[in-house]
């Protein structure tokens, strides 16, 4: 095949001399042409492999036709020749070796129904599979003790939002043995990079009812260590990439399903951004007039940056685009200017010094640019799974120890009563399960049981490994204060004792371990290994609720019912059901979070968003639900009792029932 040399286009001109000059000078408008020293080419004899695809690709969800590519030099004039040259085949995710010969990749070849991962030499010769089976696996990375990470679907579980697969991080040996699952996350893990310190960076998908976000995680290579890296809630990161300088960089999303937007740089020398940062403190973002929520791309959109070395990067950039079938990917490079002392008083502000484009081909998009050369290897961190257990510990240090709100309560040392948690254990669902879990954005997950929390704040539990657990800390009513909304996990024979607060002040580094040694560590863990089941750990409507509302609550909150009226009328099938709660069993309507039908009674205790004026239930909050305030006689009901009353009451069993159902989610079934 002749090698390609493609040159700018005329639109492709057009568009990034508008960019460059909106981010030098501050958005003077666009132009038809610019000076030639816009554009820098700079010869080299470096080489760059990427992604050339027939379609838009967002978060693995491509499966068009696609091959890799070789730039040498990395010059408008470099030379552009094929490493694959696959027919119908799906390619994506290249990744080059230590040494700089061989590059992993992930494929569907023609006619094959799952992804797997590939290397091949980078001359193109020497082709082979690593993995094999079902599930689809990406985002192949050679790790620095000669494993292979990948991020796969082959669980068989799908997320919690859309109920597609869910990607999480496996590794394997080199030649694809001893497939190994690394994370549990319920939704997706995703775009994994290795940290100069040897650890994982990764996208996480966190689904948490309505809590939606993708922040960024680390772990060791053994899945260990598990812990957020960076990212406040409101703002979402993808393709992060570390920089010669020990920061990130990535590209900034307000999207859920979205990653596309501006290059950002995040400072991690100022602490992971959670809190919610002051202007600069924790991450510029260095293309500021592309626009962060998703197309239409007034001035273009990035993926897909790449450090070259230097100061300088490569990265995925298309033109200005009114939808997403309008993108055309192409390759540019660009560098940096950094300013300022570091200080409080004068942040560090890091800016894009010129954009130079680079290469296209408008009939595909140029996608995952990456460096063909020799780096070193980050340092090997040694496994301490334990493959002998089951089982691991998590320690918290302080449940009051909480910086600035994530938007729930701040329980107060010594005014708020927090003396144990609840502990709750996810239920994967897999593919092919019906979707009738939930009428709100709650999936399935399961009641564990107590554990203690010390007079200091601290707790520590042993519990199933590689498990999605989660907690919730309680008031003196069992309502849930704080709901843990990232699912933790341990791997086997696992300590994990660095939570040392939810939300607390981290202004740089690391999270600062207590000065005194806690007292949960002074005494043995609540062992969720052995202890006894609880007497229902699947709080449902179908399996609890439905019947207690059945047998207590349907003869006054159902229409035609003696109750409250909005005026009196002779007419009973008038009569409005008592508190306007209409209770009925009997009426079947959609739920629009999830699809499926579901009882009346169902959807208007389940606070179904749709309906969130006069919803009773706030799911997950049993603190902010007027249900459990009648069901317990808190709140307006202070002072008159729990509700229902007479024949009618509740036991003690039945209001723990509905406390807990409310704070697991309000799952139907």
């Amino acid at each position: 095949m002749r090698p390609a040399i493609m040159h700018p286009t005329k639109r492709h001109r057009r568009a990034i001399t508008a960019l460059t000059l909106l981010t030098l000078f501050g958005g003077v408008g666009c132009r038809e042409s610019a000076p030639d020293d816009v554009f820098n080419d700079e010869e080299t004899t470096e080489a760059l492999v990427f992604v050339k695809t027939t379609a838009e690709e967002t978060l693995n969800r491509s499966r068009a036709s696609s091959n890799l590519y070789k730039l040498s030099p990395i010059s408008p004039e470099g030379r552009v020749t094929p490493i694959t040259d696959f027919t119908g085949a799906s390619v994506s995710d290249p990744h080059v070796s230590f040494d700089g010969e061989r590059i992993l990749f992930s494929m569907r070849p023609s006619g094959a129904s799952h992804r797997n991962i590939f290397e091949i030499d980078v001359d193109g010769t020497n082709l082979r599979q690593i993995t094999s089976g079902g599930g689809n696996d990406f985002d192949p990375l050679y790790l620095p003790d000669g494993r292979i990470l990948f991020t796969s679907s082959r669980a068989g579980e799908m997320d919690e939002y859309n109920h597609s697969p869910a990607e999480h991080i496996y590794r394997c040996d080199a030649d694809g043995a001893r497939i190994e699952r690394l994370s549990f996350n319920q939704s997706d893990d995703f775009d994994p990079m290795l940290m100069p310190n040897g650890q994982i960076v990764y996208t996480r998908w966190e689904h948490f009812g309505q809590f939606n976000r993708f922040p960024l995680f680390v772990m060791n290579p053994d899945g260990t260590g598990i812990f957020h890296k960076y990212g406040p809630h409101g703002r979402n990161f993808f393709h992060a990439q570390p920089t010669p300088d020990g920061r990130l960089i990535a590209i900034e999303s307000t999207m859920v399903n979205e990653d596309a937007g501006p290059v950002a740089m995040l400072k991690l020398e100022s602490g992971p951004a959670d809190p919610a940062p002051t202007p600069h403190q924790h991450w510029d973002v260095l293309t500021a007039d592309v626009n962060n929520s998703g197309a239409p791309w007034q001035y273009g959109a990035f993926k897909y940056p790449f450090p070259l070395g230097g100061n300088r990067y490569v990265a995925s950039y298309t033109l200005p685009a009114a939808d997403e079938e309008d993108v055309d990917y192409a390759l540019y490079t660009f560098t940096l200017n950094e300013s300022g002392s570091g200080t409080e008083e004068d942040p560090t502000r890091i800016q894009v010094d010129d954009l130079t484009f680079l290469y296209n081909d408008p009939t595909t998009n140029e996608y995952d640019a990456q460096i063909i050369a020799p780096r070193e290897k980050p340092p090997v961190i040694a496994d301490v799974v334990d493959y002998d257990l089951d089982y691991g510990t998590f320690t918290a240090s302080d449940v009051f120890n909480r910086g600035m709100s994530d938007g729930q309560e701040r329980p107060q040392r010594g005014v708020d009563p927090i003396d144990r948690i609840a502990v709750f254990k996810a239920r994967p669902t897999q593919v092919g399960e019906a979707n009738e879990i939930s009428a709100n954005m709650f999936e399935k997950r399961e009641f564990l049981g107590y554990a203690p929390v010390q007079p200091d704040g601290s707790f520590s539990i042993r519990v199933p490994a590689d498990t999605p657990i989660s907690f919730a800390t309680l008031d003196e009513h069992g309502r849930a204060f704080v709901n843990k909304r990232t699912w933790l996990s341990v791997r086997p024979g696992e300590t994990f004792d660095k939570c040392f607060g939810c939300h607390e002040d981290r202004i740089a580094g690391e999270p600062e371990a207590p000065e005194f040694e806690i007292m949960a560590k002074q005494l043995p863990s609540t062992d969720f290994t052995t202890m006894a089941e609880p007497e229902d750990r699947l709080i449902t409507w179908t399996d609890n609720i439905g019947a207690i509302v059945e047998e207590k609550c349907v003869s006054c909150h159902v229409p035609g019912t003696p109750g409250p009226r909005d005026e009196p009328h002779d007419d009973l099938s008038r009569i409005v059901p008592a508190g306007n709660l209409d209770l009925s069993l009997d009426v079947m309507v959609p739920g629009m979070e999830m699809r499926g039908e579901f009882p009346l009674g169902y959807v208007n205790l389940s606070g179904e968003s749709e309906r969130e004026e006069g919803n009773v239930v706030r799911p997950g909050f049993p603190r902010r639900s007027k249900l459990i305030d009648y069901v317990l006689g808190l709140g307006e009901r202070d002072g008159m009792g729990s509700h229902p009353t007479g024949a009618n009451s509740l036991t003690d069993r039945e209001k723990e029932l509905f406390t807990l159902w409310v704070m697991l989610g309000a799952q139907y079934r």
